[in-house]
């Protein structure tokens, strides 16, 4: 055998006992990163930049329908310590109240606001012409379509005037949530329950001055909030829409003051000193 043959046989002799072992890799970097970026510039975009209100009601939504109770009962998934700080950014302003809001959007508030309002403004009123009445000596009637005019224009605005901002938002581009809009003008509604309660008391002048901290409270929340909303449209929606919201506001407050908050407490026919018609003339003997 030729010194060539032995070199040959010795070699794979050793190749072979190595193939048993594990073997060891090298990648080269440059390489691999070439092509990795080959393959990044080749593949999907990054998806495209989603305001707050669309993210955050489109994070909730994912995975479910509309016509399924796991789509609506993730926009229940607060507790009342968040609905009171949501309450409480409603009735002083002094946070963002939408960057609270979309980190968790929610129609519980959104909902149960507007309903204890109806249930304060029938109640209250009931309660002060009962003590108007009774102080007039009048019989004393709950008058019930107070209750179901509460209910239609509370609803009414919330739902029609929180879709309405919604609608003009998104067509100029500013890409807002429907349950984000709804819950702006659901929350407004918080600052009438403490009113309701202090528009009990029998002076006119203190009900028009509750009815006006009222309307300047809420009235600011709202213009802070759809000011926000209109400022993702980069300019393409003109902010004339916030005066418009605003008379809009004025009419429905206008509407609480007379409708809810306008009582007259006279005294008892007689009692400043007058004869009373319904009492017979005494008798001379």
């Amino acid at each position: 055998m030729s010194n060539g043959q032995k070199a040959n046989q010795d070699y794979n002799i050793v190749v072979d006992v190595d193939d048993d072992e594990p073997t060891l890799e090298f990648q080269d970097f440059a390489t691999s990163n070439v092509q990795q970026g080959r393959m990044n510039a080749g593949g999907p975009a990054a998806p495209p930049y989603q305001p707050p209100g669309a993210a955050g009601e489109a994070s909730q939504s994912s995975g479910h329908s509309i016509w399924q109770v796991e789509y609506w009962a993730q926009y229940f998934n607060v507790d009342s310590q968040d609905v009171v700080q949501r309450s409480y950014l409603a009735i002083v302003p002094k946070d963002s109240f939408l960057d609270v809001y979309n980190s968790n959007p929610d129609l519980w508030g959104t909902f149960w606001i507007p309903t204890s309002v109806i249930f304060a403004m029938f109640v209250t009123a009931s309660m002060s012409r009962n003590i108007s009445e009774a102080l007039a000596g009048a019989k004393r009637e709950y008058d019930f379509t107070m209750l179901t005019f509460a209910v239609f224009t509370i609803y009414t605005y919330v739902l029609a005037v929180g879709s309405f901002v919604y609608g003009v938002t998104k067509y100029f581009g500013s890409q807002p949530g429907l349950m984000e809009c709804l819950s702006v003008y659901g929350y407004a509604m918080a600052v009438w329950i403490p009113i309701s309660v202090l528009c009990v008391m029998p002076f006119n002048w203190f009900r028009w001055v509750m009815v006006a901290i009222g309307f300047a409270s809420s009235g600011f929340f709202i213009m802070r909030s759809v000011n926000q909303i209109v400022g993702r449209s980069n300019g393409r929606l003109h902010k004339a829409i916030i005066p418009l919201l605003l008379v809009a506001h004025a009419l429905l407050v206008v509407v609480f003051k007379l409708r809810f908050f306008s009582y007259a407490v006279s005294p008892t026919p007689g009692s400043d000193g007058a004869p009373n018609p319904d009492q017979p003339a005494p008798t001379t003997t």
